[in-house]
């Protein structure tokens, strides 16, 4: 044999060699993995779509703390989740995958871990007797490392359940942001919490759609410039009425993309002046700068299912 085609045949052997070798996983964007153990859960998943109409992650139901909010349809929203310590409702969180949430740094920092309730599947958070109700333990979470609870920058956590859900008609993951600019559209926000900022906490899930504004003229309103970060964004009205309140924190700010007809979770319910106040938007969590921080702490485990 020539020493030519000895080394095509090296060179052959040695792309076949690579071809069979596993991919790095580095850079890999979470939303399009399905390899290996995904592939039975998204599959699963994606039998939804015959049985219930419904596929992939932002699928809502849609069937015949939130301040001047109205109930939701029930389990309109299955991502959605309820943080309880000892048994009381005290901040929201949305699932993302079958083992983790996405809340609020504030919802989780210095909070006893062992005493904390996930629950899913759940529309009247009193109502123990829910078919779909699941409830869960934390195995970790983690808040982000830069959280200042005292301008509360960088408000974001990821929890990890103590063991996976299986994915249902009343329990799906929301999709994670697309785009970063949100100015001009509308928002939605969903939770169980007061329903004034004197009032008492709601019974049913609740939501309420409010409109998105720039950082620029949120820093115009009654909060001090140096308040409002690029990590944040403002969401409300300028006469007040509707906004989340103490009991919604951690829950998300929903948007419907048009382009891709699915919901994605854009924010996290941060912080604000009372509740419902004029001149107060309220503040969130500004989801997309944090792509790295989820990433950090989710890529490794569970599944992302794609759109088809």
């Amino acid at each position: 044999m020539s020493a030519p085609s000895r080394l095509l045949v090296l060179l052959s052997a040695a792309l076949s060699i690579l071809a069979i070798l596993p991919s790095p996983v580095q850079g890999v964007d979470p939303r399009l993995r399905m390899r290996g153990a995904c592939d039975s859960v998204c599959r699963g998943f994606r039998q939804l779509k015959t049985v219930f109409f419904a596929t992939e992650c932002g699928e809502p139901n849609r069937e015949p703390r939130v301040v001047g909010g109205q109930p939701t349809r029930q389990w309109e929203y299955p991502w959605l989740a309820s943080l309880h310590y000892r048994g009381k409702l005290y901040c929201g969180a949305s699932l993302v995958n079958e083992y983790y949430l996405i809340t609020a740094a504030h919802c989780i920092k210095r909070v006893t871990m062992s005493r904390v309730e996930i629950v899913l599947g759940s529309y009247n958070k009193s109502d123990t007797s829910e078919e779909s109700r699941a409830v869960r333990k934390v195995g970790s979470w983690w808040a982000h490392k830069s959280f200042s609870r005292r301008s509360y920058n960088n408000d974001i956590g990821v929890i990890k359940m103590d063991r996976p859900v299986i994915f249902s008609r009343n329990i799906r993951p929301v999709c994670l942001p697309s785009e970063d600019d949100y100015v001009g559209a509308n928002g939605t926000v969903a939770g169980w919490g007061r329903q004034s900022e004197d009032g008492q906490a709601s019974q049913v899930l609740r939501q309420v759609n409010v409109p998105i504004i720039s950082n620029a003229e949120c820093k115009t309103k009654n909060y001090k410039p140096d308040e409002i970060t690029e990590n944040m964004m403002c969401a409300g009205y300028d006469q007040g009425k509707i906004d989340a309140c103490q009991g919604d924190s951690g829950g998300p700010l929903l948007y419907r993309n048009p382009k891709k007809g699915k919901i994605e979770i854009i924010g996290i319910v941060s912080w604000g002046q009372g509740c419902a106040r004029a001149g107060y938007p309220g503040v969130y969590t500004r989801l997309s700068k944090y792509w790295n921080f989820i990433n950090s702490h989710i890529y490794k485990e569970g599944c992302f299912c794609p759109a088809e």
